[in-house]
C-alpha cells in the first residue's frame, strides 16, 4: 500500500482496536467484521465485511504488533437498532454489574441511616445492619462471573433512584472503592479471594461511614467557604470516627481508615488534606481524657489510645496507605459525578480526567493506576480517557530529584491506559499554587522547549519514573490544548 494514499485518515479520528483472540472469535462466530480497520498511519487494512475468510484474519494478525485502529465515528454509524456499541469487545466487558433494584434499595437505606444519625447516636444494631448491607453488596459483586471486566452502572442507577446527595455520595464511594480494592487485590493476590474478604469489607465499611460526621455539621451549600467554615469541615473525619465508637462491632482498623481518609500521602506536609495531624492528636487526647473519667468506657479509651499511637509513630503499612488512597479517590469521583447546589454533576470521563490532572501532589502513580487501569473504563462504558492522538503531560524525576514535565502525543494505548506509547513534543514548566495543599494550577506556555528529536517512549516497557499526570483536554484547558495543537502541527 502506498504511503501517498489520498484516503489516509487523520490519527485524531482513530482509536486503538484491541485485537485479541476473543475479538477475532467474535468476528468468526458472527461471520462479520463490523468495522473498517486501519493501520497506525490511517491506511485501510480491511473494510467491514460479511463472511470474512481466514485469509482476512491472517491479514489482520500481521499488523497485531504495529496496532490496528478503527474510526471513532464508525461506532454510531454501524450500530443497528438494539445493538451494543461495544459488541466487538471481549465477553463480559459489556455486562452491567449492579442490579438496579438492589442498588436503589441500598441507597435508600443509606439515606434513612443518615436521617437517623442526625437525631441519634450510632448504635450496635445500625453497625450490624451496615455490615450485612456491604457484605451483600460485595457478595453480589464477586459472584458475578464478569466482575473483573463489567460496567459499573452505578451512575445510571442512582440517576433515577431519587435519593439525597448524601446517600448518593455514600453509595458511589462504597461501590467504587469496592471495585478498586477487589480488582487490584485479585491481580496481586490471585487465588486468595476468601482470605481477602475481610480486607474488602473493612475498606467498604470505612467508605460507607467516612462522611457520617457531616450529619452533625451545619455547613453552607457553597464551594467558597470562609476560613472558619473550612476549619469546621476539616473536623468531619474526627466526628465520623467518634460517632462509630459506641458500636464495638466496628473494627479499629475501619476507624483508622475513617480518621485518615483525607490523607492519601504519608507525612505532615501541605500535600495532605485534613485533618491536620497536630490538631487531630490534640483532639483525640482531649476525648481520651474525657472518657478516662467515665466508668465502663475502657474499650473506647483503648481504641483512642491505639489511634494516638498510630498518629504519633506513623506506623501504618503499605496496604493501609493504598486503602487510604482508594477511599480518597472513590470520594473524589463520587463528589465530581454528583449534582451539587453550586454546580451540576460532571460526566464520568470528565471526572476521571479532573482527578488525574489534580493528582501530582495527591496520589502516587500506583494509586492512579488502581483507579484508571482497573476500574476506569468500567466507569465510562468501556471508553478510555487516554486515547490515540490525545495530548498529555508526563512527569519524571531525575537522579538529583528534579522533576521534568513533557508534553507528548499518544501513539498507542494498550490494556493499561496509564502506560501508553508516547511521542515527545516539547518540555514545559508547571505553574504551582499553594492553598490548602499544593496543586498544579496551569502550565507556562512561555517555558516551552521543542524536542526536535521527537523522542518516543513506551511507558508499558519502562520501569522508570515517568508517569502521565495531565490530559490536555480541549474543554478543561482550551488555551493549552489550542497552543499544543498548533505546535504539533508546525513541528
Amino acid at each position: 500500500m502506498s504511503t501517498n494514499d489520498t484516503n489516509i485518515v487523520p490519527r485524531d479520528k482513530l482509536a486503538k482496536f484491541e485485537l485479541t483472540e476473543e475479538s477475532l472469535n467474535s468476528f468468526r462466530k458472527n461471520s462479520n467484521i463490523p468495522l473498517d480497520l486501519y493501520n497506525k498511519d490511517g491506511q485501510i487494512l480491511i473494510h467491514k465485511k460479511r463472511n470474512p475468510t481466514e485469509a482476512d484474519f491472517g491479514k489482520l494478525l500481521k499488523f497485531e504488533m504495529q496496532g490496528v485502529y478503527f474510526l471513532i465515528s464508525e461506532l454510531k454509524k454501524s450500530k443497528a437498532p438494539g445493538q451494543n456499541d461495544h459488541s466487538y469487545l471481549e465477553p463480559g466487558r459489556t455486562t452491567k454489574l449492579f442490579d438496579q433494584e438492589k442498588t436503589s434499595r441500598f441507597a435508600k437505606q443509606s439515606q434513612a441511616l443518615i436521617e437517623d444519625l442526625r437525631k441519634t447516636s450510632f448504635s450496635s444494631d445500625q453497625a450490624v445492619f451496615v455490615q450485612n448491607s456491604v457484605n451483600e453488596l460485595l457478595t453480589d459483586f464477586t459472584s458475578n462471573p464478569d466482575f473483573e471486566l463489567g460496567i459499573f452502572n452505578i451512575l445510571e442507577i442512582l440517576g433515577v433512584a431519587g435519593v439525597s446527595v448524601e446517600s448518593e455520595l455514600m453509595t458511589k464511594r462504597t461501590v467504587v472503592a469496592m471495585g478498586m480494592k477487589v480488582r487490584t487485590k485479585k491481580i496481586v493476590n490471585e487465588g486468595k479471594e476468601e482470605s481477602n474478604k475481610k480486607d474488602h469489607l473493612s475498606l467498604m465499611m470505612a467508605s460507607y461511614l467516612a462522611d457520617v460526621g457531616y450529619s452533625r455539621l451545619d455547613i453552607k451549600n457553597n464551594p467558597k467557604l470562609t476560613k472558619e467554615e473550612y476549619a469546621v469541615v476539616q473536623q468531619h473525619p474526627i466526628i465520623s470516627y467518634l460517632m462509630t465508637l459506641p458500636a464495638p462491632e466496628i473494627d479499629s482498623h475501619v476507624r483508622t481508615l475513617i480518621l485518615n481518609h483525607h490523607r492519601p500521602y504519608r507525612g505532615n506536609g501541605v500535600n495532605n488534606n485534613f485533618p491536620d495531624p497536630r490538631s487531630l492528636f490534640t483532639k483525640l487526647m482531649s476525648v481520651r481524657d474525657k472518657y478516662n473519667k467515665d466508668v465502663g468506657k475502657e474499650r473506647i479509651t483503648q481504641d483512642i489510645e491505639l489511634q494516638l499511637h498510630l498518629q504519633e509513630n506513623n506506623v501504618t503499612s503499605a496496604s493501609f496507605e493504598e486503602d487510604i488512597a482508594i477511599l480518597s479517590l472513590a470520594s473524589e469521583y463520587a463528589s465530581l459525578t454528583s449534582n451539587q447546589p453550586w454546580r451540576p454533576a460532571f460526566k464520568s470521563s470528565t471526572a476521571l480526567k479532573m482527578i488525574l490532572n489534580d493528582s501530582f501532589f495527591s496520589y502516587s502513580n500506583k494509586n492512579i493506576r488502581h483507579l484508571l487501569d482497573y476500574v476506569g473504563s468500567s466507569l465510562t462504558n468501556n471508553e478510555n480517557i487516554v486515547n490515540f492522538g490525545d495530548f498529555v503531560i508526563t512527569a519524571s524525576v531525575d537522579s538529583e530529584r528534579r522533576a521534568h514535565f513533557d508534553i507528548c502525543i499518544v501513539l498507542e494505548v494498550g490494556r493499561y491506559q496509564t502506560r501508553p506509547k508516547l511521542q515527545r513534543i516539547c518540555s514545559i514548566n508547571p505553574i504551582f499554587q499553594k492553598g490548602n495543599k499544593f496543586k498544579i494550577a496551569d502550565f507556562d506556555l512561555q517555558s516551552i522547549k521543542i524536542d526536535r528529536r521527537k523522542a518516543i517512549m513506551d511507558l508499558a516497557l519502562q520501569a522508570g519514573t515517568s508517569r502521565v499526570i495531565y490530559i490536555i483536554d480541549p474543554e478543561l484547558n482550551p488555551a493549552l490544548h489550542e497552543a499544543v495543537y498548533k505546535i504539533n502541527m508546525a513541528s
